[in-house]
């Protein structure tokens, strides 16, 4: 594989972080973790989001028009749960609403692609979201849809987020004064911080991977196979050689 053809992002690092052999089967063999109902649950709810913002709509009643106009029923296992989930959906809105209006802050960006350079590779992500405060100061916000709210140091170590930072002061030439994730099940936010050294740390992990990854070294750890989503399709998952 040619570098000068690959491009690398958050979601290659991670899936190549948790197994190699995975990496392959998403990015190369082309093959793609079924949806279920929470992954359909987290577009709707970022497209939704994305939609009401950047249509500049104002009130609760244009926020629930849009996310009934972006609910898809792939992925969920059942009428019940379709309605679960989605009623849940109407309680995450109505909280984000009412903390959305009482905020003064102008949202800048939603859903804003970067493209940067990490060594001799291209990098590529998108942003959930980035406002700007009265104050002049300015906000990260990564959003999140599932119920449980991560520990202060699962968001510190959080990799996702230090790609964000250092994609604001090199593409957007914006410093980010807080960087957030905003649990959105829960109505809150968690705050961190980014130092130079933690951008130097993601950054190497990231050279790194893309020159295992271009020198198309695929070696699996086994001892995540219990855990992946192909357990089931992987020449080297125990449940497959089992059949």
């Amino acid at each position: 594989m040619s570098w000068k053809d690959f491009k690398i992002s958050y979601s290659r690092i991670n899936a190549y972080s948790f197994c190699p052999q995975k990496y392959k089967l998403i990015y190369i063999d082309n093959l793609y973790v079924p949806l279920n109902a929470d992954i359909t649950f987290g577009h709707i709810i970022h497209n939704s989001l994305e939609s009401y913002h950047s249509q500049d709509k104002q009130t609760f009643e244009e926020l629930i028009d849009v996310y009934i106009q972006n609910w898809k029923k792939d992925g969920f296992e059942s009428p019940q749960q379709n309605f679960e989930y989605y009623e849940r959906g109407k309680q995450i809105l109505h909280n984000y609403f009412g903390s959305f209006k009482e905020t003064e802050s102008e949202i800048l960006y939603t859903e804003k692609s970067f493209e940067t350079n990490i060594g001799k590779y291209k990098f590529v992500g998108i942003i959930d979201r980035i406002d700007k405060h009265p104050d002049g100061t300015y906000e990260i916000i990564d959003y999140k849809t599932h119920s449980k709210i991560w520990e202060q140091e699962k968001v510190d170590k959080d990799i996702q987020l230090t790609f964000y930072v250092y994609a604001c002061r090199n593409v957007l030439s914006i410093n980010p004064n807080k960087v957030s994730v905003y649990f959105l099940s829960k109505n809150k936010k968690v705050y961190t911080q980014r130092t130079k050294e933690d951008i130097e740390t993601a950054l190497e992990l990231s050279l790194d991977i893309a020159e295992k990854i271009t020198n198309e070294d695929f070696t699996p750890l086994l001892e995540k196979c219990g855990q992946c989503d192909f357990k089931n399709k992987c020449a080297y998952s125990p449940d497959k050689l089992a059949k």
